[in-house]
């Protein structure tokens, strides 16, 4: 094993452990369906089951992760961040060519979405911009991004905590949990770009190659007693999706319902 620390070789000249697709850190519902999704995609997926990425002690990593948030103001959660939000949409046609009208850019409202991504247990960051989800239109009239991963019907009044265990089963029927507490150490970067990560395992310390990026969880997970009651989602089918917009690198977990 390459050891981790101040003496690490540049990436090009890492001997790396192993090489995969995508590597997703964070035991949050966002990376737990985002690491689905690439599966389903036949993706090679590496899932370390972490509390909170942002915690890492490396401070080449928390100057990435402070350099995603830093112009998004003050990051403080409220109630209501905790809430698993839905969103009524149906697919649109996504012309391409040269006559294809550009979709509208609103920086602001992109700021907007990516702060509640950045405090809310059910978010996600991605090193690089999500491809392959499909462009739907919300009943707002606003275009939004979405990748679905299942099929699920609230049995309980915290819908947030039990759609936190259904992922975890998911992700576990997929092979994507392995026995052992494998945790994030740092990212390695190349160029500026994240190239992947050091990751701690029972047998020791793997380097791990990311070919399509690294997704990392945002916010950490509330103690069960502290999910709220949403008492109005029970008994409604939904699809869960990983919901993102058009040229951001947040997303999160939300119900998509037809319009």
């Amino acid at each position: 094993m390459v050891s981790t620390g101040e003496d690490l070789p540049s990436p090009s000249a890492l001997d790396w452990d192993d090489v995969v697709d995508v590597i997703c850190a964070g035991a949050g519902p966002g990376v737990l369906a985002h690491a689905i999704a690439c599966a389903d995609l036949d993706l090679a997926v590496e899932l370390a089951d972490v509390a909170v990425p942002a915690q890492v002690d490396d401070p080449d990593t928390a100057a990435y992760l402070q350099s995603m948030t830093d112009d998004l103001g003050p990051l403080i959660p409220g109630p209501d961040d905790l809430e698993l939000s839905g969103v009524h949409a149906e697919p649109v046609v996504v012309e391409k060519g040269r006559r294809a009208t550009v979709e509208p850019f609103f920086g602001a409202q992109l700021r907007g979405w990516s702060a509640r991504c950045a405090v809310s247990p059910f978010g996600i960051i991605y090193s690089h911009v999500p491809e392959n989800m499909t462009a739907m239109r919300a009943k707002s009239g606003q275009l939004i991004r979405a990748t679905v991963v299942g099929d699920y019907q609230p049995d309980t009044e915290r819908p947030g905590l039990e759609l936190t265990g259904r992922l975890r089963d998911w992700a576990d029927e997929r092979g994507l949990l392995e026995p052992g507490d494998t945790t994030l150490q740092r990212l390695i970067f190349e160029g500026g770009r994240v190239a992947g990560a050091a990751l701690a395992t029972p047998s020791g310390t793997r380097l791990v190659r990311a070919t399509s990026g690294v997704a990392l969880s945002t916010a950490a997970l509330p103690d069960d007693a502290d999910w709220p009651v949403q008492a109005g989602m029970r008994g409604i089918a939904a699809h869960v999706a990983v919901v993102s917009r058009t040229a951001s690198r947040f997303g999160r977990v939300e119900l998509l319902y037809g319009s």
